[in-house]
């Protein structure tokens, strides 16, 4: 039998590449926050409203996207990802949405100071003493500069905190 001297051909994958996805992703989003956006004036340069700097950044968030999609490719395909960080991305998601509903509830400062012990010393096993300092530091800081400062209002919960 004679042996062919063609070089074996490489398996073409077919699948998605994950940078490619994650472009798509970033655009649908965009998508979505200028669509949500549409319930807001935009203004003018001179003068602009409530909606114009959110349409700017959705806007550049989804030419990152597109840029993303048509220049990605070198990633792994989408299968051969392995989630090993999957449960830990949930985890901090729920903690994300129980912030949300807590803001209202407790307030600013003490819903964030909640959210970041939990996720410095259970998500991130940080020691307590530093863990507690920047809880309460990011916590009372960050409204200063937003609540005080930017003149932002923020929940304030039941007991004026």
């Amino acid at each position: 039998m004679a042996e062919s001297s063609e070089p074996p051909q490489q398996e073409v994958s077919s699948s998605l590449k994950s940078d490619r996805v994650s472009g798509l992703v970033l655009l649908v989003l965009a998508g979505w926050i200028v669509w949500l956006n549409s319930e807001f004036p935009l203004g003018t340069l001179a003068d602009p409203g409530p909606g114009y700097v959110p349409l700017l950044l959705a806007l550049g968030l989804g030419v990152i996207g597109l840029l993303v999609a048509f220049f990605g490719g070198d990633s792994e395909p989408l299968r051969a990802i392995r989630w090993t960080e999957a449960r830990r991305a949930v985890v901090i998601l729920i903690a994300c949405a129980v912030l949300t509903f807590a803001l209202e509830r407790i307030g600013y400062r003490l819903s964030v100071f909640a959210f970041l012990v939990f996720f410095l010393g259970v998500v991130e096993r940080k020691k307590p003493v530093p863990m507690l300092l920047v809880s309460a530091g990011f916590s009372i800081v960050s409204f200063h500069v937003v609540a005080v400062m930017l003149g932002v209002p923020l929940p304030r919960g039941p007991w004026g905190f």
